[in-house]
Parts: structure tokens; C-alpha cells; sequence
């Protein structure tokens, strides 16, 4: 059987068959994604191979001293946590370690990571200007129709000037909310 050992960096936490008795307990990752996500934040361990936030598996665990005594419930003999209590005991010291390392892993790597995020840059970029496109030749036909309608005594001035407003107000409101924002 593999010894479970806590995820916090420089933690030398493992579970042991006399761990209870020296008053340390192992919790695994919450599943509610949000709650799982604030501590894996709390925790600020970087995962060297994927040169971003770690993410635990399934079966990684956190021990006890990485949480407050008032996070715990004590109420059962069985030592929970509260729901929704976030880790806060950290050694702040390796997390500097860490984050040195972590950056001066493999300068090949971070390169292909910065190759990669630039393609993808360029990807949007060529996408958004084929939208902008899109959105302007919508708004010339728009506009044209407007106008037709106008010519053939359809809708009145009046009318074509606030649907020319509103056709004009509504392209550049989408243009803001999808690409700007």
C-alpha cells in the first residue's frame, strides 16, 4: 500500500497508522469545484511539468496542520472539517523555493508555452478581424434594406432614421460586449 503523504510543498506529512493518535488527520480535495479550486489557490503550488497551477488527483490529501482548530468539527469522533473551510497554514518559504524553480525548470519549455499562448494570440486576432468583417457586411445590408424600404415609400424618414440609429447602437454594443469586454 502507497503511504499517503500531504500535497502542501515542503510538508513532510504522511499518513501512518499512528497519525490519529499524534493528532493528524488527512482530508482529500473537496468535490464541489469552487471550494477544490480556493484551496488549491490557498496552497500557491505550482506544477513544474504543465508550468501553471498544480491540480490534484484523485486520493491526493491535505493533513491537518494546514488548517485553523476552528475549521475542524469535533462534534463525532471522526475529526471532520467544516463545510466549505479553505486551508490558511502554509510555509511561505518554500513557496519561493518553489516558484524559483518552477520558472527556471526548463527555459525549452516556457518557450513552447510562450510559442504556443502567441499562436493562439494570432488565432484570435484572425478570428475577431473575420468577425469584425461579418459585422460590417451585416450592417451594410442592413442598411441598404433600410434604404430600399425608404425608396419604395415603406417606412417613413422618420422610421428609417431611428432603425439606422438602432442598427447602428446595436452593431457597435455587440462589438463592445463581445470584444471588448
Amino acid at each position: 500500500i502507497m503511504v499517503k503523504c500531504c500535497s502542501a510543498i515542503g510538508c513532510a506529512s504522511r499518513c501512518l497508522p499512528n497519525s490519529k493518535l499524534k493528532g493528524l488527520t488527512f482530508h482529500v480535495f473537496p468535490t464541489d469545484e469552487n471550494i477544490k479550486r480556493k484551496w488549491v489557490l490557498a496552497m500557491k503550488r505550482l506544477d513544474v511539468n504543465a508550468a501553471g497551477i498544480w491540480e490534484p488527483k484523485k486520493g491526493d490529501v491535505l493533513c491537518s496542520r494546514h488548517f485553523k482548530k476552528s475549521d475542524f468539527d469535533r462534534s463525532t469522533p471522526n475529526i471532520k472539517l467544516k463545510p466549505g473551510v479553505i486551508p490558511s497554514i502554509f510555509d511561505s518559504s518554500f513557496h519561493l523555493k518553489e516558484h524559483s524553480y518552477s520558472v527556471m525548470d526548463s527555459p525549452k519549455k516556457l518557450k513552447h508555452k510562450l510559442d504556443h499562448v502567441i499562436s493562439e494570440l494570432e488565432d484570435t486576432k484572425e478570428s475577431l478581424r473575420n468577425v469584425l468583417e461579418r459585422e460590417k457586411h451585416f450592417q451594410k445590408s442592413l442598411m441598404k434594406t433600410i434604404r430600399e424600404l425608404k425608396d419604395e415609400c415603406l417606412i417613413s424618414q422618420e422610421t428609417a432614421n431611428r432603425l439606422n440609429a438602432f442598427c447602428w447602437e446595436c452593431c457597435q454594443e455587440s462589438i463592445e460586449r463581445d470584444y471588448i469586454s
